[in-house]
């Protein structure tokens, strides 16, 4: 994703197209989404308390209710991703340490910004600064569940 930033700025300084492709938001909402980000906090809290976490939601309009949890569902669509983002962090605050929730919330931010339809220098800051968040905080996870971080998709953020 590194990348991709350096081929954002260069393109905004052309007055091109200032945006992520398709291909990118895959990466970001199957790749590190629910490949890892999910997979993490299950491996923190539990399969079941997650699952339970997403189950026990209260309904609201406009928001995704996933009243059989989310360990039932097979194949997962882009848009269950999006609304699983939706509603993480505060299905997780009080069940995950703040240090953890930190972690949550930072790799979240770059995916909500990587979603804008054109960026600009702000936006484009803002995805930096939440890269940085994570990469600063990251060696919870590693205290948690990883024994290194040795995970490509993170390491092209």
């Amino acid at each position: 994703m590194a990348d991709t930033l350096k081929t954002l700025h260069h393109k905004h300084r052309n007055g091109q197209s200032r945006k992520f492709d398709d291909e990118d938001l895959c990466t970001l909402h199957k790749g590190i989404f629910h490949d890892h980000l999910l997979q993490w906090c299950i491996n923190i809290v539990g399969e079941k308390e997650v699952d339970a976490c997403f189950q026990t939601m209260s309904q609201y309009s406009g928001l995704h209710h996933f009243a059989k949890g989310i360990l039932t569902v097979s194949q997962w669509t882009g848009t269950e991703h999006k609304e699983m983002q939706r509603v993480f962090v505060g299905l997780l605050s009080g069940t995950v340490d703040d240090c953890v929730l930190v972690v949550i919330h930072s790799l979240l931010d770059f995916i909500y910004y990587a979603q804008c339809q054109q960026h600009t220098d702000l936006s484009l800051k803002v995805m930096e600064d939440s890269l940085k968040t994570f990469h600063d905080h990251k060696h919870v996870i590693d205290l948690w569940i990883c024994e290194d971080f040795n995970i490509l998709k993170i390491h092209s953020l």
